[in-house]
């Protein structure tokens, strides 16, 4: 094996399109990382492939604050259900459990919206289990646009410094394995499609279409990799990424 990085940033998303949380470590399953969008709202008049309740429709959504009342802990492989309570703080600061039916009015209400909450233990993402960011792509995308970028705008789950400090690295990793830390496996299986998501700031919401814009551009509408997990375990900030 080549090291090839480390492990900068780790996050999940307790509430899919909700704002997600930094940790320290993470049992990563092979359904993506424990804990991660295991929530979500479903659009009950959406008849669409894509039925979410997400900030494409409600921008808002981004400023919403999950956290894990009894998180997962990292040395079970299968968590008690009690470990997915979740307590979500609104942008004013009103907190409420996340299955409170209360807290679906509220979100209708807001949003204008039908809803109902769904919960699955296996991650509830676009497309692969886990995803993918470059810290040096992000710094080179803020330079494109000519904005200072936080990297939270783009819903990673691994925010890794390559070794080469090449931008865009990791597409030329599709189809390759890495190694993270002593054991967890992932298999690099396409580019992450982008959608306006990306151009919303997470702490206002404010829209800056320039991000978008650019990565339609310049880079195909794609900002990333989805990765599919071959081997299970825990990892770690600061855990060597390797090139298998």
């Amino acid at each position: 094996m080549e090291r090839i990085g480390q492990l900068s940033i780790l996050r999940r998303y307790p509430v899919k399109s909700m704002a997600g949380e930094d940790l320290e470590e993470a049992r990563v399953s092979y359904a993506g990382l424990i804990g991660d969008r295991v929530f979500a709202f479903i659009d009950n008049r959406n008849r669409s492939d894509f039925p979410w309740m997400t900030a494409r429709q409600g921008r808002e959504m981004i400023l919403f604050r999950p956290r894990f009342l009894d998180p997962p802990r990292i040395e079970e492989e299968n968590p008690d259900p009690a470990s997915y309570a979740v307590e979500v703080t609104t942008p004013e600061r009103k907190a409420f459990h996340v299955g409170d039916s209360r807290f679906t009015r509220y979100l209708e209400e807001r949003f204008e919206r039908s809803l109902r909450l769904r919960f699955s233990e296996r991650c509830q993402t676009d497309a692969r289990p886990v995803s993918i960011l470059g810290l040096s792509t992000a710094s080179a995308l803020s330079k494109e646009v000519g904005m200072d970028l936080d990297t939270r705008r783009f819903r990673a789950n691994f925010y890794v410094r390559w070794d080469n400090d090449q931008p865009y690295y990791e597409d030329k990793l599709i189809g390759r394995e890495l190694q993270i830390g002593d054991k967890v496996t992932l298999q690099l299986v396409k580019k992450n499609e982008r959608c306006v998501m990306i151009g919303l700031d997470p702490e206002t919401s404010t829209p800056a279409p320039a991000v978008l814009q650019t990565v339609a551009l310049r880079h195909q509408g794609c900002l990333g990799v989805y990765g599919a997990v071959l081997r299970e375990g825990v990892v770690g900030i600061n855990n060597p990424v390797y090139l298998i």
